[in-house]
Parts: C-alpha cells; sequence; structure tokens
C-alpha cells in the first residue's frame, strides 16, 4: 500500500472515531497516518513491514494513550462535582425516621421523593434534614443545625 493509502484510511479511521465515540479507532487511525508518513519518509515496504509497525503501533498507543486522552477529551468529573447540587441541601422527611426504622425513611427533595439513610435519626414527619451525602440514588440526611 502506498503512502497516500495509509494517511487515507488513518483520516477515514479517525473520522469514524467521531461518529462512533468508541474511543478506540482513533488510535488505529493515528498509527495508520503514521505508517503513511513513515513511507513518505522512505520506510521499506517489503516483508509486511508496514502492517507490522501499524500494529506495533495501534496497540502501543492504545495502551498508552487511551485513559489520557479520554480524561482530555471526554473529560473527568470527580464525585464532588456531580453531587453539587445535592450536598448541604435541606430536604423534607416524607416518612420512615421513626422508632421503628430510625435510620431509614423517604426525603422529598426539589418535589422528588428519595430514599435516605441517616446515622442521627429518628426524624418526625416534616421535619427539614440536611444532605451530607449520596450512596447511588440514596441520600445521606442529617439533622439540620441551628
Amino acid at each position: 500500500m502506498s503512502a497516500v493509502i495509509w494517511v487515507v484510511l488513518g483520516v477515514v479511521l479517525i473520522a469514524a472515531e467521531m461518529l462512533l465515540n468508541a474511543f478506540i479507532i482513533i488510535f488505529f487511525g493515528i498509527a495508520a497516518v503514521i505508517v503513511g508518513i513513515l513511507l513518505e519518509l522512505g520506510m521499506p515496504e517489503t516483508n509486511g513491514l508496514p502492517y507490522v509497525v501499524f500494529g506495533v503501533l495501534s496497540v502501543a498507543l492504545l495502551v498508552l494513550l487511551r485513559s489520557r486522552f479520554q480524561s482530555w477529551f471526554k473529560g473527568g468529573s470527580s464525585r464532588a462535582e456531580r453531587d453539587d447540587d445535592f450536598l448541604g441541601r435541606d430536604a423534607v422527611v416524607e416518612s420512615g425516621f421513626d422508632a421503628a426504622s430510625p435510620d431509614r425513611g423517604k426525603v422529598t427533595y426539589r418535589g422528588a421523593s428519595w430514599d435516605a439513610r441517616t446515622t442521627t435519626g429518628p426524624f418526625t414527619r416534616g421535619a427539614y434534614v440536611r444532605i451530607t451525602d449520596r450512596d447511588s440514588s440514596t441520600l445521606i440526611v442529617n439533622a439540620v443545625k441551628g
């Protein structure tokens, strides 16, 4: 295969990555472009060398750079950023948190009903509690101080 075909193949693979968003194909595309450039610079096409270089480069780029590129392009979000809408906010006790189940109940937050846990119960229905953490779809609440 000529250098131009390798570069075109690489560009097509990179474009396919934009459509599929698997974040794997891009490394094959980059490897193909590099092989095309190496061929243009004089790398021999004998004994399947371009295919070997393509395979080694693809795997190396995938293993070494995927996690770094993924955080750059897709963005990383810490748990604290995801929970900004919850932490430190007040919710209203709907049910539970009574003598029968002092550590579990339901609260209302922003018009929605949530399962909740606490270590500072029991609470009465209608009491305000503070959201201190979140475990999946369960809010962790404590008594509102002051």
